[in-house]
């Protein structure tokens, strides 16, 4: 089956290639465990046993498992790849490591993949309202919810990858005594669409009960989730990537349940909170204007219980040194139950209104925090973790349509092709630097020269002439959390009113620019592959950042170091290749990397800094030659000919 689907998808791919020339691609690497995984310390996991109820619904933290709670590290904690779970958070299984990389084992056929085990637990005792042995009476039961990954809708509009029917998804209880791992439950890989048709609903609930005693009711006990996954094969390395996804969310396990507890006292959120900006994620402080706020907000909420349960919202502004600027209280109101579909009072409130008014002159860069409460009335639920969520809204020097993540790699095809990204200013501004999130590929896949280009408006909604355009640069990876790189322009250019951001590219490789597939903006990305302008219908906005501002040019002035070179003889006709650098006090020898690329953009020639270099292994042809400060990222290339 993964073989038909593997033809299928590539049988779409060409058709996309032919038609649209857009190519969204599944991540290879997760960017945000990438950059964690080599900064942090690795917290151990408790090795004191916990005591029940044992509940997690992942709501109050990202990236890694709770220590607290859990053994290893291998799931990815997010908010960014479930649809509508039962609350915000979920702990996702699919082909990545806990560094962010595709297993070393990974292969087509069936192989074990992540793995999320619960800490040691006591199941020999109940400590609440007061210590006794646990029974078979007490009704012990462990629940959890499930949702495969791959979404609903449009192919282009899908949120992750389906798991197929050789993958599956397996939960365990650990004897403690026999010190071995039983099989309790497992699913096949199935897409969502299955499990939504049945019942309307998109994750699926499971409830097991827990009645051997002799095996389970000890100190010790634990259980544990694991996922299978099966590799497709592909002849574009910057195809094949992770995928065979599941999303889990609030597991428990308690006692005093029984096989029709279905319905959990909760109110919750659901989802990441949204930007207060009608068109943004963030903005130049200095283009701000009251216009450019919104309405109402759009705030997805959820009572997990079986009865409705009066509650409390509001929304609180505080500035970045945390004073408090403006609360919103939108008062009581009974929330039905497992209603998911936005904020509202039976006749008034669809959306809570957008009632503060940010202060016009904010200064070079600002920031505010915008906490959203929501909870009961009267009483507190099972899970207050889940109660609050949070945005911060950037007021700085860059126009951002993107949130920060990216769950998609974004590209084009063939050679030639262009990529253009619309911005719209309110007032003119100099435009100083581009920031850029490359997402990697297998074999460095989508290392391969384009020029940035900047491009005018036609008058029309399309771009226009060229104002900018780069010499050859490549994509470049920075080592931290979605850290952008930002490409600072060789002089600075005055913009007004709408404007285009993107790339001319020079070979027919996929560049996988970071798409975030929780924003929409794809009505600003236009692409250009066969002589004239299309409009992408890719759900989803790329991660692409224009940088405004002299100011910011003048503080990077005094970072950046320039770095200026020759080689010689150019054409090179005999013997070994020179080159000199020119002297620059901020520039070090010892920082800089050198290397030789073809036309094509493969790397034929790697080293620290030389002054010479043999290069008599090179045929007849065009090279490039890059050097590299390691330090500041900064990069220079020159053309050599050799002609012997």
């Amino acid at each position: 089956m993964k073989k038909t689907i593997l033809i299928f998808s590539i049988l779409l791919l060409n058709i996309s290639w032919v038609f649209s020339q857009e190519i969204i691609s599944p991540l290879t690497t997760n960017p945000q465990l990438s950059g964690q995984y080599h900064s942090r310390n690795k917290l151990k996991a408790t090795t004191v046993s916990l005591k029940l109820p044992f509940i997690d619904d992942f709501s109050n933290y990202t990236l890694y498992p709770d220590s607290n709670l859990w053994m290893d590290n291998t799931v990815f904690i997010n908010t960014q790849f479930a649809i509508f779970p039962p609350s915000i958070g979920v702990a996702t299984f699919d082909a990545l490591n806990d560094s962010g990389v595709i297993y070393p084992m990974a292969m087509a056929s069936q192989f074990p993949a992540d793995t999320l085990t619960s800490c040691r637990i006591r199941l020999d005792s109940i400590f609440q309202p007061a210590i006794k042995a646990l029974k078979i009476s007490d009704s012990l039961y462990f629940s959890f919810y499930f949702q495969p990954g791959g979404g609903r809708g449009n192919a282009w509009e899908r949120l992750g990858d389906a798991p197929e029917s050789e993958d599956s998804l397996v939960l365990e209880f650990y004897n403690p005594l026999l010190q071995q791992w039983n099989h309790v439950w497992s699913t096949k890989g199935m897409p969502l669409d299955s499990i939504y048709k049945k019942n309307n609903q998109y994750f699926k609930y499971v409830i097991i009960p827990v009645k051997d005693s002799v095996s389970y009711y000890k100190d010790g006990f634990q259980f544990r989730f694991r996922n299978y996954c099966s590799l497709g094969s592909s002849s574009s390395p910057s195809i094949l990537g992770n995928c065979d996804q599941w999303n889990i969310d609030y597991v428990y396990l308690g006692v005093k349940r029984t096989k029709n507890d279905t319905n959990i006292h909760d109110l919750t959120f659901i989802e990441k909170a949204p930007s207060f900006l009608k068109n943004y994620q963030a903005m130049p402080a200095n283009q701000f204007q009251m216009s450019d706020v919104k309405a109402n907000l759009s705030m997805k909420l959820s009572n997990l219980d079986s009865i409705s349960h009066s509650s409390i919202y509001r929304y609180e502004v505080r500035d970045q040194n945390n004073v408090l600027l403006h609360t919103e209280d939108r008062g009581f109101e009974n929330i039905a139950s497992f209603w998911t579909s936005g904020y509202q009072d039976s006749v008034v409130h669809a959306n809570p209104p957008v009632t503060y008014n940010f202060p016009t002159a904010l200064g070079n860069k600002s920031w505010f925090e915008i906490k959203h409460i929501f909870k009961e009335g009267v009483s507190q639920d099972i899970r207050p973790e889940n109660d609050t969520n949070r945005f911060i809204q950037r007021f700085e020097d860059y126009y951002a349509y993107d949130d920060g993540t990216a769950e998609n790699g974004y590209g084009l095809t063939p050679a030639g092709s262009l990529l253009a990204y619309k911005f719209t200013m309110h007032q003119p501004d100099t435009l100083v630097a581009v920031e850029m999130f490359f997402n990697p590929t297998f074999n460095n896949a989508n290392q391969r020269y384009f020029n940035l280009t900047i491009w005018k408006d036609n008058g029309a909604g399309l771009p226009g002439d060229t104002i900018y355009r780069s010499n050859l640069i490549l994509p470049v990876f920075e080592n931290s959390i979605n850290k952008y790189h930002s490409y600072l322009l060789d002089r600075q250019i005055k913009i007004s009113g709408s404007f285009y951001v993107g790339w001319t590219q020079s070979t027919d490789d996929n560049l996988n620019i970071g798409f975030d597939r929780n924003t929409s903006s794809e009505q600003n990305i236009f692409y250009n592959s066969l002589g004239f302008w299309e409009n992408s219908f890719k759900k989803g906005s790329l991660m692409i950042r224009p940088v405004f501002g002299t100011q910011y040019l003048a503080i990077d002035e005094n970072q950046k170091e320039v770095i200026a070179f020759e080689v010689f003889p150019n054409p090179l006709k005999t013997g070994n290749l020179g080159i000199k650098l020119q002297s620059n006090e901020l520039n070090n020898e010892k920082d800089l990397s050198l290397a030789v690329f073809d036309m094509l953009g493969n790397k034929v020639y790697q080293s620290e800094f030389k002054p010479t270099i043999d290069v008599s292994h090179l045929q007849n042809a065009v090279y490039l030659i890059l050097i590299s400060n390691n330090k500041t990222k900064q990069q220079q290339i020159k053309k050599l000919i050799i002609a012997r």
